[in-house]
């Protein structure tokens, strides 16, 4: 079962190729779509005079109009924001039908000049846009410095239209909100997932209204994994200008071309979580973190940690997401994510912590040659001194150190971790650990371990 805990802190989504012939049937929501063929356009020759002339086309062609079939996807809202040359288009998709999932939309989004010009252009996929379903699309483009945007464009170009409705929208956002982070405004929220199938590479398109309903940013994300059957916290960096005061946020997941959907098993069962806690001090700080032991007899690579900060509203004040690169074979770890900055408005009262094990895998060092010395606070209280020894007879690039504090009775109380510099072969290295606890650190614990980032460079 997936390793989830909740604990109250302590001190504190068509000239639609949508043909109506052309429903297929449905396959799993991550199946890789077979790619559009490409229409190549052959130039148009003519004779002026018995001389062959080419007549050019324009660079923007004007869409023949269908004037009698309506597109199933209609486009309900359609804004932009451009700041010097980063260009932001934002858009809303509706799907119109009620008795047809509309799947692999192909969306052109444009951004034009006055005379007509265009100055940039993407083409996105929408895999899924369920019966009367709307979802957001947040287009970010650099523009080359003095081009100015006149006006933007979405074509909806092609797609598919699935009636069989074998399966139904199971990504739902809730809870948004926004916080004002050390880099910048961030746009949160409760991604909740109602399959039996934990979903990969999920994109995340962020949207943020003033108190008049008007279109004044946003933001593109991604969640590298949404659990089965639970939910976890979310958090998007937006583009808004400071002037602008945020009445209301709405966030759509997409499930894309890169997805996968990993059905449940045994696999949650390889990492057993010991024990874990987080704490916040009186600085706006939060750490901890977990005692882990690898359950297999392989090498566990990529092991991925979801942390959500709530306050008493249930709102996401801080979601952080990340690896742990190698569990040794039955190794047990301390972990921590580290000294994390909450908002300043937030005042810390929940923590959600989900542990999603990861792959068996191999690695080009077949044993841990990484010892952590016993941790040493400093005078000051806000680091610990660890001497990191590697045993192997090459140079190591870099480590990863992990503290975790406990108590007399075995709580975890405080946390911390550090990335560090390379290591010579056969040699050690003093590394200082940023660390915040409850307590008086004479009556705590510090644990310790080091482990080998995944991108590691080993020798000469």
């Amino acid at each position: 079962m997936k390793r989830k805990n909740t604990l109250i802190l302590i001190g504190l989504v068509v000239l639609l190729g949508l043909s109506a012939c052309g429903g297929f049937a449905p396959v799993d929501p991550t199946a890789t779509p077979v790619p559009a063929t490409a229409t190549l356009v052959q130039p148009t020759v003519i004779l002026v005079d018995g001389t062959p002339q080419v007549v050019v086309e324009p660079i923007n062609p004007t869409p023949t109009p269908d004037l009698v079939n309506p597109n199933p996807v209609r486009v309900t809202e359609l804004e932009y924001v451009q700041n010097g040359s980063q260009l932001q288009v934002i858009a809303k998709l509706f799907n119109t039908l009620t008795d047809a999932i509309l799947r692999d939309v192909q969306v052109e989004v444009l951004a034009l000049d006055a005379n007509g010009t265009r100055l940039a252009q993407e083409v996105r996929t929408v895999r899924y846009l369920f019966p009367r379903e709307t979802t957001g699309l947040v287009q970010d483009f650099e523009l080359l410095p003095g081009l100015e945007t006149y006006t933007v464009e979405v074509r909806v170009k092609e797609g598919l239209k699935d009636r069989q409705l074998r399966y139904s929208q199971p990504l739902v956002v809730k809870n948004t909100s926004w916080v004002e982070a050390e880099d910048g405004i961030r746009l949160t929220g409760w991604i909740n997932n109602s399959d039996p199938y934990t979903y990969t590479k999920v994109e995340l398109n962020a949207i943020a209204y003033s108190a008049s309903g008007k279109i004044i940013g946003g933001g593109r994300g991604m969640i590298d994994f949404v659990p089965e059957k639970d939910r976890t916290g979310i958090s998007v960096v937006a583009n808004i200008e400071a002037d602008q005061e945020i009445a209301l946020v709405e966030i759509y997941p997409w499930i894309t071309a890169q997805s996968a959907s990993l059905e449940g098993g045994t696999w949650w069962e390889n990492i057993e979580v010991r024990q874990w806690n987080f704490i916040a001090d009186d600085y706006q700080h939060v750490s901890g973190g977990a005692l882990l032991r690898n359950l297999t007899d392989r090498l566990l690579t990529e092991t991925y940690y979801l942390l959500t900060v709530t306050d008493a509203a249930d709102k996401v004040c801080l979601a952080k997401d990340g690896y742990i690169d190698l569990i040794w074979p039955e190794q047990e770890l301390v972990f921590s994510p580290g000294v994390l900055d909450l908002p300043e408005d937030c005042v810390a009262q929940q923590v959600d912590m989900i542990i999603v094990p990861g792959e068996f895998g191999q690695f080009q060092l077949g044993y841990d040659p990484l010892e952590a010395g016993l941790p040493v606070v400093n005078e000051t209280g806000d680091s610990a001194s660890v001497n990191v020894i590697n045993n192997l007879n090459a140079e190591v690039s870099s480590t990863v150190v992990y503290l975790v504090i406990t108590d007399a009775g075995g709580k975890i109380v405080g946390g911390g971790s550090v990335q560090s510099g390379n290591i010579r072969a056969n040699s050690s290295l003093t590394v200082q650990v940023p660390i915040i606890y409850l307590g008086k650190i004479e009556d705590l614990k510090i644990n310790a371990s080091v482990s080998i980032p995944k991108d590691v460079t080993v020798g000469p």
